[in-house]
């Protein structure tokens, strides 16, 4: 009987030496990310909204960015960028604490 060898490679088989470059290209390097193919259909940018200029007394204006039960509506939905989100956001509470606007709906 003839003794094994204790490579997992085999007999005959040498074990090869790590190749970082095997992985593939890196980023900024060429070909790296998906294959450079047309996509289907062309991409848009998406156009966010400016919010107007308002003030927390006018409650008619902010509550077009409130739902019925009295929640502040996402960016999702009101398209408007992350700063004016957050002013509107800001308008809001302030309307709320001056009791301006309800916190709930009855």
């Amino acid at each position: 009987m003839k003794p094994r060898s204790s490579s997992k490679f085999g007999k005959f088989e040498k074990k090869k030496p790590f190749d970082k470059n095997a992985r593939g290209p890196k980023k900024g390097e060429k070909g790296y990310g998906s294959p450079s193919r047309s996509p289907s259909r062309p991409q848009r940018k998406r156009m966010r909204r400016v919010l107007p200029p308002m003030d927390y007394k006018d409650v008619e204006a902010l509550g077009k960015y409130i739902t019925e039960k009295g929640k502040i509506l996402p960016r999702r939905i009101t398209r408007l960028n992350s700063k004016d989100q957050r002013t509107l956001t800001r308008l809001i509470k302030k309307s709320r604490h001056s009791g301006l606007l309800a916190f709930q709906a009855n």
